[in-house]
């Protein structure tokens, strides 16, 4: 609690307590929510007739359900870490560290990674 209002400082901007402690839910929620994936996605590609695999890769990223969404939404990562790097900037730099590893020779980086069998089968 003091770390978060030494981050944030809610108490001192007059939140409401019952507004603090949601914002520590909030906040709570989005880190619960972060998870490690590995394995390989299936591409399309020009040059081939049927997807083909990727090289196996790693990512670890913040995603709205891990149950429900065992995935990583490039568009949404930059949202999750106007938060989680307020709370931690050595933890977003390792999270966008795995989506810029994930960068493909073209300079790409598929805007949605689904990793592993597990992945897909959600």
């Amino acid at each position: 609690e003091r770390r978060f209002e030494e981050t944030f400082a809610l108490a001192r901007k007059g939140f409401a307590p019952a507004q603090q402690r949601f914002a520590q839910a909030a906040l709570s929620n989005m880190l619960g929510g972060m998870g490690y994936f590995h394995g390989s996605s299936v591409l399309q590609s020009e040059h081939t007739e049927q997807p083909v695999l990727s090289p196996e890769g790693a990512l670890f990223t913040a995603v709205p359900s891990r149950s429900f969404f065992p995935r990583g939404f490039l568009w949404d990562e930059g949202f999750h870490q106007l938060l989680v790097a307020r709370w931690d900037a050595a933890l977003s730099r390792d999270v966008l560290a795995h989506w810029l590893d994930l960068m493909n020779a073209e300079g790409w980086i598929p805007r949605e990674q689904i990793l592993g069998n597990e992945a897909r089968a959600r």
